[in-house]
């Protein structure tokens, strides 16, 4: 059974250094806004990770560049009373035509 996600786990990505690839992208919390132009970019963003081989998204990681490589800064908490679980799924779901089968939006305290 997979480990579910805690602040820990993404804790051990940032000390780590896990580096981004085509399966792994971290997001800044400033990523998520209630305005059109944040709610394309989250709609491309995950629309770009199902239509490669899937993989993880972690918003509230701030990323650095490393010369060609990203790599995770540190945590940059997002505020869920403002972007709960249910605001982001709603976003996948109405904007991502064909719809994404089996994806999972795992919240962490």
């Amino acid at each position: 059974m997979e480990e579910k996600w805690s602040q820990a786990k993404i804790q051990q990505y940032i000390t780590d250094g896990e580096e981004e690839g085509q399966n792994l992208e971290y997001k800044g919390a400033d990523a998520l806004a209630k305005d059109d132009d944040k709610k394309r970019e989250i709609s491309k963003d995950v629309s770009a990770m199902a239509n490669a081989e899937g993989g993880i998204i972690i918003y509230g990681v701030k990323e650095r560049k490393d010369g060609k490589r990203t790599l995770p800064e540190g945590l940059d908490p997002i505020d869920s009373t403002q972007f709960p679980k249910a605001w982001l799924e709603q976003i996948i779901n109405s904007n991502i035509r064909p719809c994404i089968e089996g994806y999972e939006v795992c919240p962490v305290n």
